[in-house]
């Protein structure tokens, strides 16, 4: 069995090598074709099926006894006796990648079978396809490219990534961040919630909210993670704590990282 430094090192190159055939592929029109839909429920295209294959086929060649659970196929069992889950999603954001939009993530988070808790991965590493840059952890630290983040710095962005199906949630995120965070507002979404929630673990953006109910445990498995390791605000909408089950694909029904003062936001969905 690995530890977490070498699980990191695995991460940190499956990640980089599916990220980058993700960038050898692009702009081929027929990988668009949508081909129906995958075990999360969410539209298959036929590059989704080909950059999963294609991580599936690097895990595999590690020789670690693994569960893989992974968006289009659900878990994929190579033993009864796993030394690792993996949580993995090898292309977030898949249509933007078809657009020509460029946020785009391959994730890839290891945890051990006794684990209970999405936040507590022995490894991972997230590759943004075509910023170039994997944001990586063990069990203590967190890297860019290699490089350990020493803490979390906010850069007071004025930028909140809502994802939602209500339009009241614009209006009080809003009104939140006037309150507590001052300054201008901008809200954004950029179509990649494994990308978006890392920027607010690392300071990039003040908040990260999803509340449609559709977030896969798979998307943000590496943004909690990094959160978590640098000590940044994680919870649902109502204050609680995050957790699902890393054994398959299951949905949060909300999410918020966010800078200190962001658990204030709770206030304002009661």
């Amino acid at each position: 069995m690995s530890n977490g430094k070498d699980l990191e090192k695995i991460a940190f190159k499956i990640a980089g090598e599916a990220a980058g055939y993700l960038r050898d592929l692009y702009g081929i029109e027929e990988l668009s074709t949508v081909l129906g839909r995958g075990a999360s429920g969410d539209t298959t295209r036929k590059i989704d099926a080909l950059i999963e294959d294609f991580v599936i086929e690097l895990l595999k060649n590690t020789g670690l006894k693994l569960h893989i659970v992974s968006e289009e196929r659900g878990v994929i069992k190579s033993t009864d006796k796993p030394e690792y889950f993996v949580l993995m999603d090898p292309l977030d954001g898949s249509l933007n990648y078809t657009l020509g939009i460029p946020n785009v993530a391959v994730s890839i988070v290891f945890y051990k079978p006794s684990t209970n808790s999405i936040s507590d991965p022995v490894a991972g590493a997230v590759s943004n396809v075509f910023l170039r840059e994997t944001y990586s952890f063990d069990e203590e630290n967190v890297y860019i490219n290699k490089v350990r983040v020493e803490k979390y710095v906010s850069r007071k962005s004025g930028i909140a990534v809502i994802y939602t199906n209500n339009v009241d949630t614009f209006r009080k995120t809003y009104l939140f961040m006037k309150k507590y965070f001052g300054g201008d507002v901008r809200l954004r979404v950029l179509g990649s919630a494994a990308l978006e929630s890392i920027y607010a673990a690392l300071g990039r953006i003040d908040l990260f909210l999803h509340n449609t109910g559709r977030l896969r445990n798979l998307d943000v498995a590496g943004g909690i993670a990094i959160a978590k390791r640098l000590g940044v605000n994680f919870f649902n909408i109502r204050g609680e704590p995050v957790n699902t089950r890393i054994d398959r694909i299951e949905f949060l029904d909300s999410l918020v990282i966010g800078k200190p003062g962001s658990e204030k936001i709770v206030e304002f969905f009661r």
